[in-house]
């Protein structure tokens, strides 16, 4: 898995040698580390301490904030509520996600609105908002506009003109935020079936960045042999993987490996997500077909309806 640094010049030599190695990666695994992204380390490191705590609240406190009985499915999801195979138990896992603010009457909302709406915290005596919300704000400031810098840098590597992603990141492009918490755990195979911290899985957006809290755990499928390889936290760069939407777009010419999260460490694993999902409206053509040729194409919001009752076992009214 390499590591890169965003382009300042892409028309430079050392510019075409970073958007080589992106290609390289996005063909291959769909996986690279990311270095230079101008993230703070005090903010990297303000941002997992308030996870910690949060998750650290009783259990009562966070099911209040459950994202199943929210607008935009934005708040906490509770210990095992969670699997992407269908014969494993629930992940031993639990999250949190933070999304963009809007109005609970704006009319986006009408087609899920997922990850949109209205951010759900704790009382602020028992997690002071200095802790847990401003960091939290700050980070998501941060990170989500760096994540863009990196989505483009993504896009500049493939033959398409880059207007084609215009209407993606228009009308208040999605980019949700998820804190998770994975107890000490191994590999678990019960008499009620087997356990891993978050089944394998491909994420359901387009691109996806992780900071991982200095704790092993992620393993990356090695798309030709099947082997399971770990990635190594480096607290200096974040992990960048390509998405279900950017494979479909590409024709599987970009890829979105399977991985999956084992903790095996004695202690707590803490991370945080940002996914690159953009319009809920744009539909998810191939850009190697004319647009007649992909009539059936469905838009971010119903791809990610789609996984989403997957994933958390929800019925076809909760979004109807």
């Amino acid at each position: 898995m390499g590591c890169l640094s965003p382009l300042d010049d892409p028309t430079s030599a050392a510019g075409q040698q970073v958007l080589d190695e992106v290609r390289a990666a996005c063909t291959s695994t769909g996986f690279f580390l990311l270095r230079g992204h101008g993230i703070p380390h005090e903010l990297q490191e303000s941002l997992l301490a308030g996870a910690a705590k949060f998750f650290a609240l009783p259990t009562d406190v966070k099911l209040n904030l459950d994202a199943k009985n929210n607008v935009g499915f934005l708040g906490y999801e509770p210990m095992a509520s969670q699997s992407y195979e269908p014969d494993v138990l629930p992940d031993l896992k639990e999250g949190y996600f933070y999304g963009t603010e809007i109005p609970l009457d704006d009319p986006r909302l009408a087609n899920g609105g997922f990850f949109q709406g209205r951010n759900v915290f704790p009382p602020t005596e028992l997690l002071p908002d200095e802790i847990f919300r401003n960091p939290l704000k700050a980070y998501y400031q941060a990170i989500l506009k760096s994540s863009w810098i990196v989505f483009d840098l993504v896009t500049a590597t493939m033959p398409y003109d880059s207007r084609v992603w215009d209407d993606f990141k228009s009308n208040s492009p999605v980019g949700p935020l998820r804190l998770l918490h994975y107890p000490p755990s191994s590999e678990q195979n019960t008499s009620k079936g087997r356990q891993l911290g978050t089944s394998a899985h491909r994420d359901f957006g387009a691109i996806t960045l992780l900071l991982q809290d200095g704790h092993a755990g992620l393993e990356v499928q090695h798309p030709e042999t099947g082997e399971w390889v770990g990635v190594p936290p480096d607290r200096e760069a974040y992990v960048v993987n390509m998405g279900q939407m950017i494979t479909r777009i590409t024709g599987g010419q970009y890829k979105s490996s399977l991985h999956r999260v084992v903790n095996r460490n004695a202690t707590d694993r803490y991370s945080v997500v940002l996914f690159v999902d953009g319009n809920l409206d744009f539909k998810l053509r191939r850009l190697d077909k004319k647009p007649e040729e992909d009539k059936d194409a469905p838009t971010v919001a119903q791809h990610f309806r789609e996984c989403l009752m997957a994933a958390y076992k929800l019925p076809q009214k909760h979004w109807s």
